[in-house]
């Protein structure tokens, strides 16, 4: 493939503009358009922003730029991966793995379990309780009355409390 246009004179010259590189990237753009890339079996992953990757084993190969941090989702798992890169472009990668917050009906969520017997008392101990204190008022009451007119004029307690 010469790159030879017509002169209008009856002969043929070279045209001005050949690029010798033409003939490779012609090939090169034949077979890109015969090349197919395979079908996914996975879910499609048509979450646009999300990086999923392939397990642990596509978090390590995918590549990342110096001083860039990357979240990747696991396709595979309930995990993610945080990959960061340092100023070498050195890799450091970590795994999470995570789970869905919410209200479970089939589960019920587990309350932790508290000692209550230091911080109520049973209806019994508190009826105990109430009988000493009512006792106890009645005496306060009784031993606080005013002095009636009897024991003033020297009744029977003689001015004498009755406790």
């Amino acid at each position: 493939m010469a790159g030879y246009m017509n002169n209008g004179y009856g002969g043929y010259a070279p045209t001005p503009y050949y690029n010798p590189l033409q003939p490779q990237m012609d090939r090169l753009a034949q077979m890109q358009s015969q090349y197919q890339p395979p079908q996914q079996t996975q879910i499609p992953q048509t979450n646009q922003g999300i990086l999923w990757v392939q397990g642990e084993a596509g978090a390590k190969s995918y590549l990342v730029a110096p001083n860039t941090s990357v979240l990747l989702m696991d396709s595979e798992e309930s995990r993610f991966f945080i990959k960061t890169t340092d100023n070498a472009g050195m890799p450091t990668l970590r795994t999470f793995e995570y789970k869905e917050v919410g209200v479970n009906v089939s589960e019920p969520q587990k309350q932790p379990e508290i000692s209550l017997d230091d911080k109520y008392v049973t209806r019994q101990e508190y009826n105990d309780l109430r009988g000493k204190y009512e006792e106890l008022y009645g005496l306060l009451e009784t031993a606080t009355k005013p002095a009636t007119e009897e024991n003033k004029k020297g009744g029977r307690n003689n001015g004498k409390s009755s406790i």
